[in-house]
């Protein structure tokens, strides 16, 4: 899931970006350590994908969200490029899955080097945002960050198999709709929350953190499906297509538009409620959404 274009400068500008090019240092290192006997031209389709933009969400989020519960520098950016790494993985694997020709404006993975490369290039980075996730300086907690980890790898699956599910057989109900992108959206944006408070050994409100997070994903999700209209076939998982049954185009819209705003809204009001100013960024990101909506 990216971020829907129009939003996307106001959305980036609101974290800093002081660190970040640390994120994108530990990236390349892990995706191409000289160290690990691997065809140099997978972990040559894996950087290319990585250089080739991207708003860093998650990465900021994690980012943001280690540093205001005390985490370190350097923890906070191997939270940010676990998860971002995780992200892209899942980016390129979608793709292949879709058959998709660009990404971000040029040719994907799976477009310019072939459905094997893209297949091997989403495995890697899936293993880099492991290797990345194993500096976390506390030892003693990365094997609940681990475990934590497949749990949320495993919600992205579940999301994506019905996401292919429906393609067959198309979501009529909004609940149906919302579980599935809460699946496949909101669980690699609340990962950086709990890893960051999981860090901090908070562990008390991590269900707050996924809830504001799945919300977020939802309300993400409309908007971009919004601006899609005209693109999606009438078997894709889009909001319009959920909502149209005996509603006009501008009926549904105006509904998706609503449904959006109030999972904003709640998100924004979630996030708030986490310790430390741990969802500071994510309530901005939505409160930035849901003003532009």
């Amino acid at each position: 899931m990216s971020a829907p274009t129009h939003l996307a400068g106001s959305v980036a500008d609101l974290s800093t970006k002081a660190h970040c090019s640390e994120i994108e240092c530990l990236m390349a290192e892990v995706v191409a350590d000289p160290s690990s006997p691997l065809d140099s031209s997978v972990a040559q389709a894996a950087l290319a994908h990585l250089s080739s933009g991207g708003n860093r969400v998650r990465a900021r989020l994690g980012l943001e969200a280690g540093m205001r519960v005390g985490l370190s520098k350097s923890d906070s950016v191997v939270l940010g490029a676990a998860v971002e790494l995780l992200h892209n993985a899942s980016l390129v694997h979608d793709d292949l899955q879709d058959a998709a020709m660009l990404r971000r404006g040029v040719p994907t993975i799976f477009a310019a080097r072939g459905p094997d490369v893209a297949v091997l290039t989403g495995d890697l980075l899936l293993s880099a945002s492991y290797a990345a996730i194993a500096q976390f300086s506390r030892s003693a907690v990365i094997g609940e960050m681990l475990r934590l980890f497949h749990r949320r790898v495993a919600r992205v699956i579940q999301g994506q198999c019905c996401d292919l599910s429906a393609r067959n057989r198309p979501v009529t109900e909004l609940a149906q709709y919302e579980a599935i992108v809460a699946g496949k959206s909101g669980a690699l944006l609340s990962l950086p929350l709990e890893l960051a408070l999981l860090g901090a050994g908070v562990r008390d409100t991590l269900g707050l953190a996924q809830e504001a997070a799945e919300s977020f994903g939802i309300g993400y999700q409309i908007i971009d499906d919004l601006q899609d209209v005209g693109i999606d076939g009438p078997l894709s998982l889009n909001i319009l297509n959920v909502l149209q049954a005996g509603r006009t185009l501008e009926e549904a819209t105006c509904l998706a538009t609503e449904i959006a705003s109030r999972h904003l809204k709640f998100s924004s009001e979630a996030a708030a409620r986490l310790p430390l100013g741990a969802g500071e960024l994510l309530g901005k990101f939505a409160q930035v959404l849901n003003e532009r909506l």
